[in-house]
């Protein structure tokens, strides 16, 4: 698999270049880059299928490459030490990336991955990427992984996720749902920023379509679908705060 890393500290190239290496000789390293301008005329020249790509570049950074090189025909493995803001941007479109420094195992992981992975899906994965960094957050769309593809949601549309032992069930406002092969927590951690709230081990809400709380049988929520969902004694402070706070602004 041809291969170009875009990097841009040396020692980060040369520990990168080693890793790969050691760990994955299956890929061929045709050049390496440290600016936007550079990085885009490796890219045109060598037609690699994989590119490592750091989040901060010298003169720019990797959103602005990628916005420079649709449509995509490559696979992008993010290599970063940058903020969760950013993390989460790319949990969000289901791409892949490493935390600086490397770790040997997770490398191997993310390029066995990405040889297994059809490049229709990456296009679709870094359009929407490049496509949520100018949303505000109600309109950023999450790629889901089912098993029958990859599919991308507005976070507005979705009203509730709902835990199925390892798996979790995405309750939609058009009435379809769909199962995704992730826990509650990944979730959790994924959507916390974008108006979404845990208020039980097996329910996470869409604030936005929240249509009441209900204090009586414990506690529980009315969703705008009408659906209802109890709220645990170990979340109800939380979900009060924020609907305090709302009721407050």
């Amino acid at each position: 698999m041809k291969t170009v890393i875009v990097e841009d500290e040396l020692q980060a190239i040369n520990a990168l270049t080693q890793e790969i290496k050691l760990n994955c000789p299956q890929l061929e390293i045709c050049g390496t880059a440290s600016t936007v301008d550079d990085a885009l005329a490796l890219i045109q020249k060598t037609r690699p299928e994989l590119v490592f790509l750091d989040i901060q570049l010298k003169k720019g950074n990797g959103f602005d490459l990628l916005a420079r090189l649709e449509p995509y025909q490559i696979k992008v493995i993010f290599t970063t030490a940058f903020s969760q803001y950013a993390l989460k941007a790319i949990k969000i479109s289901a791409l892949d990336y490493l935390l600086k420094p490397i770790d040997s195992e997770e490398l191997i992981k993310a390029v066995k991955k990405a040889e297994k992975s059809k490049i229709e899906n990456s296009q679709i994965q870094l359009q929407n990427f490049i496509h949520n960094q100018s949303l505000n957050p109600l309109l950023k769309k999450i790629a889901l992984q089912t098993s029958k593809g990859i599919f991308l949601y507005e976070m507005e549309s979705i009203i509730r996720l709902q835990a199925e032992g390892n798996y979790t069930t995405i309750y939609l406002k058009d009435g379809k749902k769909l199962t995704v092969a992730k826990t509650m927590r990944d979730f959790e951690e994924l959507l916390d920023s974008y108006g979404f709230i845990r208020i039980h081990h097996s329910h996470i809400i869409n604030l936005n379509h929240l249509k009441s709380y209900i204090s009586k049988d414990g506690g529980y929520v009315v969703m705008n679908n009408l659906s209802t969902l109890p709220v645990s004694k170990r979340k109800k402070t939380d979900l009060l705060t924020i609907l305090n706070n709302l009721h407050g602004n």
